[in-house]
């Protein structure tokens, strides 16, 4: 219980003590490793991590940015150098500039935070052991996701934990994806539920929003290094120069449609009905339909959350299907489902952040219903921000009917009436 209740008042201090949920338990024994776990790092290599998103963390314990910087590497030993700055520019980053170390193979470390810091071995898979403890942190799953518009493979580890605190019994999962390739951390998502509803839940996320291990060199920027490594030592430089040069061609060709004259994407969006940068409210889903598939079909890339029958997205508009989420508790029909405000803010957050374009976000009245008027319109307060900055468009249908006059008036202070 008393584990609990600093871990609690740690994680307000910064990202890692609210994120690595694993530092409660004291249980730990020293993990087991196979000989394969080796380092898939190299001096020089970094991580910048951001996109922060929080619930529960006061505004002087917000982290702005955290960078990860490899500064030595042997057979079995990978150091680096911690840096950040908080988003409360007068508070210092409380691990600025210290130095860690992690030996892949008996999983020793100086990390004090928690028993799993930012690297891990490399080329892991999916059922690979990380330790042997009681939690038993392996690698849930390996899959591919997309980050800074490359895609890698990566290895998620789930976890889930329970316990006593003096604010009742809690509920820690965390989610935490590692490049496999690096076995550097691209994301983390972690939360703590309180069955005493008076304490608030907290939630942090953060996401890779910087790093050089993606690309051979500066002049192949984001190259996955899939692409690089079979090349090998023994072939010639002018070959592999070559080759650099076709596919960087061939990516600038599959690029043209997200690097549009400025111009003309303002005037795809006019034709719409609508303007960069703004967030819309109507009382008519069928409205915004009709202007995802009028920006849509321009090659304006389109994200929709529904309660509809999310086929009807794909087939009306030819919205790829990975872009079309149902918001319920259960999947259909293959489509991806969330169910939680937070779910649906970082799907937005990613989407806006590395495509832009047009949003639909259907089902306000289903939010509502389930989290409560204030939470659902301080999370739309968040994402006007994030459209202005990134110039897509936010189209919300609601019914009026299902709003008394003060919630309609405080969502059109931050909503345009479309």
């Amino acid at each position: 219980m008393e584990g609990a209740t600093k871990f609690v008042k740690r994680s307000l201090i910064g990202f890692w003590e609210a994120a690595l949920a694993f530092s409660l338990l004291a249980t730990f024994v020293a993990p087991v490793w196979a000989a394969s776990h080796v380092p898939g790092v190299s001096v020089g290599d970094y991580v910048k991590l951001g996109n922060w998103y929080s619930i529960g963390v006061v505004p002087e314990h917000v982290v702005k940015w955290e960078k990860i910087d490899v500064i030595a590497v042997s057979s079995e030993e990978i150091t680096w150098r911690t840096t950040g700055e908080m988003n409360m520019s007068s508070v210092p980053f409380p691990d600025n500039n210290n130095i860690y170390n992690v030996n892949v193979q008996s999983g020793e470390t100086n990390y004090t935070h928690s028993t799993l810091g930012f690297i891990i071995a490399a080329n892991l898979n999916e059922g690979d052991q990380i330790s042997d403890n009681p939690i038993s942190l392996e690698i849930s799953k390996t899959e591919i996701r997309s980050y800074l518009n490359v895609s890698r493979s990566v290895n998620v580890i789930l976890s889930e934990e329970t316990g006593v605190g003096v604010g009742g019994n809690y509920t820690i999962k965390g989610t935490f994806v590692y490049d496999k390739t690096s076995g550097m951390l691209m994301e983390t998502e972690n939360r703590i539920w309180w069955s005493n509803v008076t304490n608030p839940d907290h939630l942090v996320y953060m996401s890779v929003n910087e790093t050089n291990i993606f690309s051979a060199s500066p002049q192949a920027d984001r190259f996955p290094v899939e692409i690089i490594y079979p090349v090998g030592a023994a072939v010639v430089i002018a070959p592999i120069g070559v080759a650099a040069v076709m596919l960087r061609k061939r990516k600038q060709a599959k690029a043209k449609p997200k690097t549009m004259e400025p111009e003309k994407i303002d005037f795809i969006f006019n034709s719409g009905g609508v303007n960069r940068g703004e967030c819309y409210l109507t009382d008519s889903l069928e409205s915004c339909v009709k202007i995802v598939c009028e920006i849509h079909s321009h090659g304006v890339s389109a994200l929709a959350i529904v309660r509809e029958d999310p086929e009807f997205l794909t087939k009306t508009c030819n919205v790829n299907p990975d872009n079309v989420i149902l918001l319920s508790s259960k999947p259909i029909k293959g489509f991806k489902a969330i169910s939680t405000l937070q779910e649906v803010s970082i799907a937005i957050m990613r989407f806006v952040k590395a495509n832009g374009g047009v949003v639909l976000l259907d089902g306000l009245e289903y939010l509502i219903s389930r989290f409560g008027f204030n939470a659902v319109y301080m999370m739309l307060q968040e994402k006007k921000i994030e459209f202005l900055e990134t110039g897509a468009v936010l189209l919300v249908p609601v019914n009026m009917e299902t709003l008394d006059s003060r919630e309609k008036g405080q969502l059109l202070s931050e909503l345009k009436l479309l």
